[in-house]
């Protein structure tokens, strides 16, 4: 059995989708959104609606220009924000309401052209008013475009001292940038709820936690995984794509709900299966062992499924 040919057959020989949607609604001009609904010109959106314009987001609705949001409503223009509303032009806040052009802010409320704030409310450039002082020069600000705001700020913002990592809430024993609620994450980047972890990135999810993966992207709820593309909910498996409630599976694409699958692709809820072939649980035991023998021997087990399919 020549497994690199037939394998390389089986995930070619379907035209691959134009978009991975799932449980979606009205996102027919998005590309990997999951059980999200009206979703235009966005990608790697998951449980949103309304969103257009934007990257990586997750539990928002009604955003439009963001990347990297989570559980934010009616935002703008904002990048690695978490639990924002009704706010726009902001990078880096968290918990944050009705405020505008804003940096590094937390737990803020109605503050305009701030950076490093704490808990403050009615705040134009790091200075507070009343609240109907507030209301008068917010009025007064609006009226420049956002191209003359950010010119002003921009030299002040580069006067506040810039974390070298953000490792936030939690961040225990962790080494990359951006982590929320981890542990013993080493060179891992936009990740949160992830423990012992190496060379992980965008694991965003903020219910589902992961667990001893490694060199994995854009997954989540993944445990004991190793080089996985686009999955989730996924346990002991290696080198699979797009693959969604798989366990001690390799080498799949496309594949859900299936159980020791060896070399498959686009099937769904089947177990002991090699290259798509239905198999006894000794029967598979026997070709899997037979096959990793094989591949270790041509140097070619342990190589992800893109550059198995390309070795030929």
């Amino acid at each position: 059995m020549d497994f690199i040919t037939e394998l390389k057959n089986l995930v070619l020989i379907k035209p691959l989708c134009a978009l991975n949607n799932k449980s979606s609604e009205n996102c027919d001009f998005a590309d990997y959104s999951h059980r999200s609904k009206n979703i235009y010109m966005s990608w790697f959106v998951t449980e949103s609606e309304d969103c257009y314009y934007s990257e990586y987001l997750m539990k928002c609705r009604d955003c439009i220009d963001c990347i990297q949001m989570s559980s934010c409503e009616l935002c703008l223009e904002c990048t690695d924000c978490s639990g924002l509303y009704n706010c726009s032009h902001l990078q880096d806040c968290h918990n944050c309401s009705n405020c505008n052009f804003c940096y590094d802010c937390l737990n803020c409320k109605d503050c305009f052209g701030s950076f490093g704030l704490r808990q403050q409310k009615f705040c134009i450039f790091n200075k507070s008013y009343s609240e109907e002082t507030y209301r008068e020069k917010l009025e007064i600000l609006k009226k420049n475009s956002p191209e003359k705001i950010l010119s002003i700020l921009e030299p002040e913002f580069e006067k506040h001292p810039r974390l070298y990592s953000r490792l936030l809430k939690g961040g225990e024993k962790c080494t990359g940038d951006y982590i929320y609620f981890s542990k013993n994450c080493h060179r891992c980047f936009n990740i949160r709820n992830t423990s012992d972890a190496a060379y992980v990135s965008d694991f965003l999810d903020p219910q589902n936690n992961s667990s001893e993966v490694m060199d994995c992207d854009f997954c989540y709820n993944l445990e004991l995984c190793y080089d996985c593309f686009n999955s989730n909910s996924c346990n002991n498996c290696n080198f699979i794509e797009n693959c969604m409630g798989c366990i001690d599976s390799e080498y799949c694409t496309n594949c859900y709900s299936c159980q020791n699958c060896f070399g498959c692709a686009y099937i769904m809820n089947k177990q002991y299966c090699v290259l798509n072939r239905q198999c006894t649980r000794e029967e598979y035991l026997s070709i899997l062992a037979k096959l990793k023998k094989e591949l270790k021997k041509s140097h070619q087990y342990g190589k992800s499924l893109a550059d198995i399919i390309k070795s030929t």
